[in-house]
Order: structure tokens, then C-alpha cells, then sequence
């Protein structure tokens, strides 16, 4: 089985053609699912019954998530959802809501994904950290947390604004899942979020650090410091090296420069 929200705009133009079909049908496939948001592929209606015959066929479907729970805080500004995703794996996605610009109205809505079902770094302070690890999430499940608020802020008329990889899990040990995630969000013809207003956050990982720099992306970083000193961050994060401190200033550096 393949998800539909796992194929980039230039994957998803092979994969029409392979099929026997004009490429254009790629687009008529792009639009709705990150326009309309539909859940089967039977809701393509752009798409001629025989296409969308042949896409079940083939194996491909559109994920979603459902939503298991919903806490709002008392001010209505933040809302956090337990989201099963298709296998009916638990993540944590947060809505955190501020006040309407006098630009356009609209309030700033900021989605804070989960890249990973638990989390291997045992940091002491995070209940997730604590959980223990259970496997990353793939990109296409990381895209269906954004889709399923950007539902909800549809029907009330607004958009999802920003967002930041900072729920469960490190973004930088699913490295691959979350870079793809990025460009499937950020691409024109996928979701089309501006690069500039997601960030990703990371307790330090090196060498996700500096292969990021690479990446020719325009994204935010955010690292997780925690303390000022070795001793106090290797209690707090017991993952951390014995220099981590110097080590993540050195990379911040490095990217801020590449960047």
C-alpha cells in the first residue's frame, strides 16, 4: 500500500504516467488533498472512475488520522489531540492559536507535529522521553497531522499559519521521514507552507545539525539547551556527550553561518 500523501509532485507525475495517464492527472490528484482534504480516494472526482478504480488497484490510498481525544485550554487558544494514525498508532498534535493580525484577520495557527512514537533520548523532564522508544513516524503520517487540523481550521474559515516539529519524538534521529515531510508541506504544488515558518527542534544531534545546514532549506532551528554546564545537561539529558554544551553552540554556529 502506498499513501498518496508520501509522493512528492515529481513522484507523484511518475506515478500517473506509469499508470498510462496524461500527467496532468498528477495535479488533479495534488490539489484536492491538500485543498479538500478527502479521505478515500473515491472523493478524487476530478479523476475519471476507471483512474481511481486503478489507483485502489494498484495499492494506493490516502491516509488520515482520527481523532481519538481533545483537550482545549481554558482560553480556547490551544488544542491538543490524541490522533490515531492509520495502523492505529497514538501521536500527540497540538493547535496553539494567537490572536488575529490587523493584517488579514486571520489568527496565527501553529501545528506542532510528532516525528516519533515515543522518544530514545530519556531526557528526565519529558513524558515522552519516559515512554520509551516504539518506532518513527513516516513523512506521509507526519502530513496527515497537519491535514487533520487544517480540516478543522478550514470549516472555521481559517488556515494553518506555522509549524514546528517539537511534539514526540526527536525530528533529527527520523532524520529522512522529516526532511521529506518538510519539502511534501513546503512544496507549491503539495501543501505550499512557506519554509520560513516552520522550524524544527532538536536536544542536539550533531550530525543532524550540520547535514540540515545542507539541505539548501530556509527553515527555523531551535535547539533544546536545557542547562548551562556538561554536568547539569548530562542529568537532565542523559543522552548527551561529555562536551555537549560547547558541541551544540559550535553547531549552532555552523548552521547559522551556512544558512
Amino acid at each position: 500500500m502506498t499513501d498518496l500523501y508520501r509522493l512528492l509532485p515529481e513522484e507523484m507525475e511518475k506515478m500517473v504516467m506509469e499508470l498510462g495517464q496524461p500527467r496532468y492527472r498528477a495535479d488533479q490528484i495534488l490539489y484536492p488533498i491538500y485543498n479538500k482534504f478527502p479521505k478515500d480516494i473515491s472523493e478524487l472526482r476530478q479523476l475519471p472512475t476507471t483512474f481511481r478504480d486503478t489507483l485502489v488497484a494498484e495499492g494506493y490510498t490516502i491516509g488520515s488520522a482520527s481523532e481519538v481525544k481533545r483537550i482545549v485550554s481554558e482560553d480556547g487558544d490551544t488544542t491538543k489531540l490524541l490522533l490515531n494514525l492509520v495502523d492505529g498508532t497514538p501521536v500527540e498534535t497540538v493547535l496553539i492559536q494567537y490572536p488575529p493580525s490587523k493584517i488579514n484577520g486571520h489568527p496565527r495557527s501553529t501545528i506542532c507535529v510528532s516525528t516519533q512514537v515515543g522518544c530514545a533520548m530519556g531526557c528526565i523532564f519529558c513524558a515522552t522521553g519516559q515512554m520509551g522508544f516504539k518506532r518513527n513516524i513516516k513523512a506521509e503520517e507526519i502530513v496527515a497531522q497537519v491535514i487533520h487540523f487544517a480540516r478543522l481550521l478550514q470549516e472555521r474559515g481559517e488556515h494553518v499559519t506555522n509549524l514546528v516539529f517539537m511534539g514526540m519524538g526527536e525530528p533529527l534521529a527520523n532524520y529522512d521521514e522529516t526532511i521529506r515531510a518538510v519539502r511534501l508541506l513546503t512544496h507549491n504544488r503539495g501543501f505550499g507552507i512557506g519554509q520560513r515558518h516552520i522550524t524544527i527542534s532538536t536536544i542536539g544531534i550533531i550530525a543532524g545539525i550540520d547535514r540540515l545546514a545542507d539541505e539548501d532549506l530556509q527553515i527555523g532551528l531551535a535547539i533544546s539547551l536545557h542547562a548551562p554546564n556538561d554536568k547539569l545537561r548530562k542529568k537532565l539529558v542523559p543522552t548527551a556527550g561529555p562536551h555537549s554544551v560547547d558541541d551544540l553552540i559550535s553547531a549552532g554556529r555552523r548552521y547559522f553561518k551556512k544558512t
